[in-house]
């Protein structure tokens, strides 16, 4: 399945996200709940059965959702070249809706005398949707760091839990209370988990012995899979930082050595840092170098649309749009005091600034100073118009170019950036009827 062209936080998949993060806590809790009931055998209470009544709602409102075609998840988007089966003929339709049933509260209405037992394993048998929050996996790259560090925790968690859940099956006790008896077991998961074992807890029965060493076993490949990965992100960070720190001493030893002067020095270092940091590492065409040149040029796309999505007239784009922009922007590089923009020119295109900083000017006036991320001349975009200033570079620059043209073949399918910069063309002019709100260059 392919789910590089999902975006979590497009405007249009925003819902999605926020419903699959309420999904997630329902299903943990859920994940949590059932199987301690199941082994404590709690009765009934009238929380319980609201609280069932909830998690049934939440779950056949999923159901709908999906049904209807409101959830746009990844692997289920237009977008997408492979075929996926629809949900209402998956087989996970009938396992959500039998899932879903609010058995207590069937139970309560009908005045049916299902045993405490039955009862637990059919809210056990909702444990099965944590399966489901393999979305959440397909998209977990594009999650911020604090939701990827809350879905790794509680899926650890998780899993404990259940492990000594299993233990207190396995091996029963009756000289503690219920909590004492669930502390006893989480402490012996963790001790055997992490490989401590102090052995003050030990299994009596051979089946509490066997679940042991299959515990044991999982512990020390869990642990080790674990270990290796963090150790593998951490080699990976510092490889790159020591690489970057590498290529700017070396070149602090080149300026040195021909005895460069350090305004020039200055204008060297801040370009190099540009190139260094707008990538992973500088190994990013070797990276790519044994792929068909087709799919080289659509990963540089998506290169761009890092780049792009972080200026703010194309931040609610979505990204099949800003997708199509990249495809038409062209990278050019300026020396300083070089002209971008002559006054009186007729405009066909915008520019914008990946690096460097630009003047804008008419006459001997300075209208306004640009830098990274800014942009300019984007009205011409719109209409046929003359420029009304001079746009010169101050420092070597990189710049991207979007012509009209392009534009106006964007706009034909997605209208909605034609409204975006239509709307920033009307708060221009009414800045510009207001000279202490004038803050806006004339490039245009």
């Amino acid at each position: 399945m392919m789910f590089y062209n999902y975006n979590p936080k497009d405007k249009e998949n925003r819902f999605t996200m926020v419903w699959l993060g309420f999904l997630f806590l329902t299903i943990m809790y859920t994940a949590f709940e059932a199987p301690i009931s199941f082994v404590m055998e709690y009765d009934v209470e009238e929380h319980n059965i609201w609280w069932d009544g909830l998690f049934s709602l939440v779950f056949f409102t999923d159901i709908a959702l999906r049904l209807t075609g409101r959830l746009k998840l990844p692997g289920e988007t237009s977008d997408d070249q492979i075929p996926v089966t629809p949900y209402s003929k998956s087989i996970w339709l009938p396992i959500d809706l039998i899932t879903s049933i609010p058995f207590d509260i069937v139970a309560a209405v009908l005045g049916l005398s299902i045993p405490l037992k039955v009862l637990s394993i059919l809210r056990l048998v909702r444990v099965i949707r944590v399966v489901k929050l393999r979305t959440l996996i397909d998209i977990f790259d594009f999650l911020p760091k604090w939701a990827k560090a809350s879905l790794v925790v509680g899926t650890i968690m998780t899993i404990i839990h259940w492990i000594a859940c299993g233990w207190m099956i396995v091996n029963p006790q009756t000289q503690f209370d219920a909590i004492t008896f669930y502390n006893h077991s989480l402490y012996w998961t963790i001790t055997t988990l992490t490989t401590v074992g102090y052995g003050d807890i030990t299994p009596t029965t051979n089946v509490g012995r066997v679940y042991t060493m299959a515990i044991m076993l999982v512990g020390a490949a869990t642990y080790g899979i674990i270990i290796a990965n963090f150790s593998r992100l951490i080699m990976l960070a510092d490889k790159y930082k020591e690489e970057r720190k590498g290529k700017m001493n070396g070149m602090m030893q080149f300026m040195k050595y021909y005895n460069i002067p350090m305004s020039l020095q200055k204008q060297v270092f801040s370009f190099y840092n540009h190139l260094l940091t707008k990538n992973i590492s500088d190994e990013d065409s070797t990276i790519l170098k044994d792929l068909p040149q087709a799919l080289q040029n659509e990963l540089n796309i998506y290169q761009k649309i890092k780049f792009i999505r972080s200026v703010h007239i194309f931040k609610d784009a979505s990204t099949p749009c800003l997708k199509m922009i990249a495809e038409k922007l062209e990278q050019t590089f300026h020396s300083p005091n070089e002209f971008i923009i002559r006054k009186g020119d007729m405009g066909g295109e915008m520019f914008i600034i990946g690096h460097g900083e630009l003047e804008v000017s008419s006459g001997e006036k300075v209208l306004n100073e640009l830098k990274a991320g800014q942009f300019f001349g984007e009205i011409a975009l719109l209409q046929d118009t003359v420029r009304g200033a001079d746009v010169k570079t101050n420092s070597y620059c990189d710049l991207y170019t979007f012509n009209k043209e392009d534009f106006l073949e964007v706009i034909v399918k997605y209208p909605t950036l034609k409204t975006k910069f239509e709307q920033r063309y009307k708060k221009r002019k009414a800045d510009q009827s207001t000279p202490e709100k004038n803050e806006t260059p004339k490039a245009a």
